[in-house]
């Protein structure tokens, strides 16, 4: 008997060659990078308030959300062992 189900790739040079609106490979790293750097935050704020509850740890977090945020990009841009999450898009 034979296998009539044969899945092919079906992607082409065309489909990944899109604008960053219509590509799916870069919308997914950027949201892998976002994550990152919102995760990174979080254990940014994490140190900064010590072993404090949750609550004060997510208010330490929104408060001062701008330079965590900042201080995670730069972390990722810089350190090595964080390249893999780095977002690489460039027009």
């Amino acid at each position: 008997m034979r296998d009539e189900d044969d899945e092919r790739c079906t992607l082409r040079w065309e489909d990944v060659n899109q604008p960053p609106s219509q590509n799916l490979f870069v919308w997914r790293d950027a949201v892998r990078h976002r994550h990152a750097v919102m995760t990174l935050a979080r254990q940014l704020a994490f140190r900064e308030t010590g072993e404090a509850p949750a609550k004060e740890i997510a208010a330490h977090l929104k408060e001062h959300q701008s330079r965590l945020i900042a201080e995670a990009e730069k972390a990722i841009q810089t350190r090595q062992g964080l390249a893999r999450w780095r977002f690489k898009y460039r027009r």
